[in-house]
């Protein structure tokens, strides 16, 4: 059976633009702003995390590549969103590059208590998300 195809109206498309060029960004501007900002390493976010997260945060090298793929991934991933060269490429590693942001520390309810961070109190769902 062949896959069924769907038409969108102009003002669809448009809309879908405008989010992945918003998307895109808000992606390469978290990347641009982490390569002007003044020794920027993921390595505070790294060492109040869990688990590997936390091999990569002790590990100097780890770290370089870590903070290499996140600033090239965002800055990379962006672009190629705004101007709409390979979107679902892009889409899958914008995905992936927050995934790996929110599994490093996840807003879960630990033993009842909510999760308070220097940008408030979350419970479940962040920015990340």
């Amino acid at each position: 059976m062949a896959p069924q195809q769907y038409s969108l109206t102009g003002w669809q498309q448009f809309a879908l633009v405008v989010l992945r060029f918003s998307i895109g960004w808000h992606l390469f501007y978290q990347g641009f702003g982490k390569i002007v900002a003044v020794d920027w390493s993921s390595y505070g976010y790294l060492s109040a995390s869990w688990g590997p997260f936390l091999w990569i945060a002790e590990s100097p090298t780890l770290l370089a590549l870590s903070d290499f793929v996140m600033v090239w991934g965002l800055i990379v991933t962006g672009i190629l969103l705004m101007i709409g060269l390979f979107s679902r490429v892009a889409a899958i590693g914008g995905m992936l590059l927050l995934l790996l942001i929110y599994i490093a520390m996840p807003p879960l309810d630990y033993a009842g208590f909510v999760i308070s961070t220097a940008e408030g109190s979350e419970l479940y769902v962040n920015k990340t998300l």
